[in-house]
Formats: structure tokens, sequence, C-alpha cells
């Protein structure tokens, strides 16, 4: 197996473990996920929140060799690019760390307003130093999957031209049009949108450049 596809698994491992993780830090099945208050990560086990953390935390870097493996077959011959790409998604992916492990700040603040013993600015204070972290992944991942199509689709990429309609913005966006079509289906893989997504564009980038058995 070459390194490159080793990181792709270690990648596809990081998003599984990852999205475990942060569905443990805030899955709360028939909550209001665009509640300003964030009730739905107080009425969480404070238990299984800590362990969301840690594993979300803690798996999350394992994304930084699923993108070494994605951008090395993306644009092979173009190594400045693929470079600059993968700083790009490098530097998101660990601001976004950051944003996930505020996560359970946000739930003991939600907790702690529910006992009365926190001021109630508290939530709304550390959500507005939160919020915009992800904001950065967003636009780094926008970025990439712009690049992706347009590698992909035009047959500069390993990749079969068909992939090209598996961006990562695609399948979260895919993901949302699922949620609000079928809430109770869209419910379970909203709150980690993006882990699912890179789960799926793992899963194919492994299956589509999985090494061919030699005949004998």
């Amino acid at each position: 197996m070459s390194r490159a596809y080793i990181f792709g698994l270690c990648g596809l491992i990081g998003a599984l473990v990852v999205g475990i993780g942060e569905g443990m830090l805030q899955l709360q099945p028939g909550s209001d996920y665009g509640d300003a208050g964030y009730a739905y990560l107080g009425a969480i086990g404070v238990e299984r929140q800590e362990m969301g953390y840690w594993m979300s935390v803690l798996a999350a870097p394992l994304y930084l060799l699923g993108y070494i493996h994605l951008c090395f077959n993306l644009a092979p011959h173009r190594p400045r690019l693929i470079t600059v790409l993968f700083l790009i998604m490098a530097y998101a992916f660990i601001i976004a760390t950051v944003w996930m492990g505020q996560r359970i700040f946000i739930a003991e603040a939600v907790r702690s307003v529910a006992d009365g013993a926190s001021p109630s600015g508290l939530v709304a204070t550390f959500s507005a130093w939160n919020e915009p972290l992800i904001n950065v992944l967003r636009a780094a991942i926008a970025i990439f999957s712009l690049a992706w199509v347009w590698f992909v689709a035009s047959g500069q990429s390993r990749y079969p031209r068909w992939m090209a309609l598996f961006s990562p913005a695609a399948l979260v966006g895919l993901i949302f049009v699922v949620y609000f079509s079928v809430p109770a289906i869209g419910q379970w893989v909203l709150p980690t949108a993006m882990n699912t997504a890179h789960v799926l564009i793992f899963a194919l980038s492994l299956l589509t450049l999985r090494p061919k058995r030699r005949s004998v």
C-alpha cells in the first residue's frame, strides 16, 4: 500500500471518530439546532459530552493526513498548487478543532445558566467567541471544492470524472437538503454534517484509488 493510500485510511478513521465524538457532544434528536440559546447542548449528559470532546479533539489531526491523500491525488502534477491547497485546509481544520473543542464550554455555560449559577450573558459571550471560528473551515471547504470540481471534471486528477459531483461542499449541501426535506432522517446527520461529508469523500476516494491485485 502506498503512503498516500495509508494517509487516506487515516483520514477516513479520523472523520469517523471525530464524527462520532461530535455526535456525542451535540446530537440530541428532536432538538432545534438553530436555537441561539443552545438548549440542546445543555440537555446532553456530561459524561457523554466529555467522552465526545476527547474523541473529537484528539482524532481531528488525522484530517490533515486525509487531506494530504486528497490533495496528492487531486493534482499530482501541480505540486505548488496542491501544497497551497493543503496548507489552506490544514489551517482551516486546526481552527475548526478549536471551535469544536469549545462546544463543551458552551454546554457547561447553558447548564450553569439553567442552575442560576452564572450571569445570563455567559452563553452569549462564549458563543460570540466560538461561532465565527467555523467560518474559516467553511471558506476553505468552498475553495477546495471549487478546485476539486475543476481538476476532477477536467481530467487532471487521478479520480474518474464523475467524482467531480462529490466535492465536500456538495456533500454538505446534500445533507442540508436531506435535513430540510426529511427532518426525521436529516436530524441524525446534520449535527455532524462536515464529518459525514468527509467520511463519504474519503471512502469514495479510497474505493476509486484502491490498489489493483496483480494477476499471477
